[in-house]
């Protein structure tokens, strides 16, 4: 059993307000709605409530954020002194709001409650409410992937903005001997496949061998050369607290084949980086390399989850389909505000000047 390190959130308790004048609500249907900034002096207690909240995963937590190295926001929705919402941004450009880089979730955290179905759904239909008005008084443009937790985007429709929808795929991997019957034969048949060719899982494998098999898969995702820099201040960040680990699936002659980067909060193991070399002419390695992650998930952190972190490619979501998870809906948000008369102008002045009218 290794040691989880230092955990991100302490122990449960009621989050209070700091006493600190805060920016009133507008709302007209939930007037006792307060939503105001979160400042570094209160991250303590904003990863205190991430821990708490349904909806809270490791890419909300501050932890993550800072590794980010790009400019984040935090609010907090109160109600009297009782911290009872936040949403997570990370700011993408002037007045824009979106994802850093790796960060599958982010958006809106509502309270845990033991109330009435009813009653929670009207408290947090009230408190989505308070955000999605409150947006859009920060940003001129958003684009957020929310967690599968949250499932009602009627305030935010019902606020002009647009809503997505992705998938993702989670497995329950409190009994493995289930995770292994439940799964497509062909995966199993993977596993056996990568074993009887002498494939090894290197569980304490560097993390810079990790990237360079995964760079070719990175390239697809963006300029290889700033996901790179992301991936190594996250798992920097991340290595301090016990939160990331990488595996080499690996002949027996050392020879790396494929590997996968994982990071984990205390509710479940996210998977988000996966890829094998191109000469190797097979997925098995990486199925094993996966496998063995999930392992770890299960009997060396115990956490009852893995996500796959995104299943929308045609082939990559069969790849993980077969591990037999859940699919899960995402929904997205989007908001853009429509530019004044002033910035069309401007915009068409440039275009006229340039010649690209």
């Amino acid at each position: 059993m290794i040691s989880m390190g230092i955990s991100l959130w302490s122990a449960p308790s009621l989050v209070k307000a700091s006493g600190r004048p805060r920016i009133p609500s507008k709302s007209r249907q939930q007037k006792s709605y307060e939503i105001r900034p979160v400042t570094e002096r209160e991250f303590e207690q904003w990863d205190e409530f991430v821990r708490q909240s349904p909806q809270g995963t490791l890419f909300h937590s501050t932890p993550w954020l800072n590794a980010s190295n790009i400019p984040f926001r935090l609010y907090a929705c109160f109600r009297g002194e009782e911290w009872r919402g936040g949403f997570a941004a990370g700011v993408t450009g002037p007045r824009a709001g979106g994802h850093p880089l790796f960060t599958p979730y982010m958006g809106l955290l509502l309270p845990k409650s033991d109330a009435r179905y009813v009653t929670t759904l009207s408290t947090n239909k009230g408190i989505a409410t308070e955000f999605a008005r409150f947006l859009k008084t920060e940003f001129d443009s958003m684009e957020f992937r929310l967690p599968p937790e949250i499932v009602d985007l009627q305030p935010f429709i019902w606020a002009d903005y647009r809503a997505g929808i992705r998938y993702t795929y989670r497995l329950d991997v409190s009994d493995l001997k289930a995770v292994l019957a439940n799964m497509d034969k062909s995966r199993r048949n993977a596993f056996s496949s990568a074993r009887r060719d002498g494939i090894a899982i290197d569980d304490s494998a560097l993390f810079s061998e990790v990237i360079r098999i995964s760079e070719k898969i990175l390239a697809r995702q963006g300029p290889v050369t700033d996901l790179c820099r992301a991936a190594f201040r996250y798992n920097e960040a991340l290595e301090q607290i016990g939160r990331c680990r990488g595996f080499i699936a690996r002949r027996e002659s050392g020879e790396p084949l494929a590997a996968i980067w994982i990071v984990w909060d205390d509710r479940r193991m996210y998977g988000l980086v996966s890829a094998y070399e191109e000469h190797s002419a097979s997925n098995n390695a990486v199925s094993l390399a996966i496998w063995r992650a999930i392992e770890f998930a299960a009997l060396e952190l115990g956490l009852p989850e893995f996500d796959f972190a995104g299943s929308m490619i045609p082939g990559v979501e069969q790849f993980v389909r077969k591990f037999g998870g859940t699919l899960l809906p995402t929904f997205t948000l989007n908001a853009h505000k429509a530019p004044t008369l002033p910035q069309r102008v401007a915009r068409k002045v440039v275009r006229i000047a340039t010649g690209t009218h």
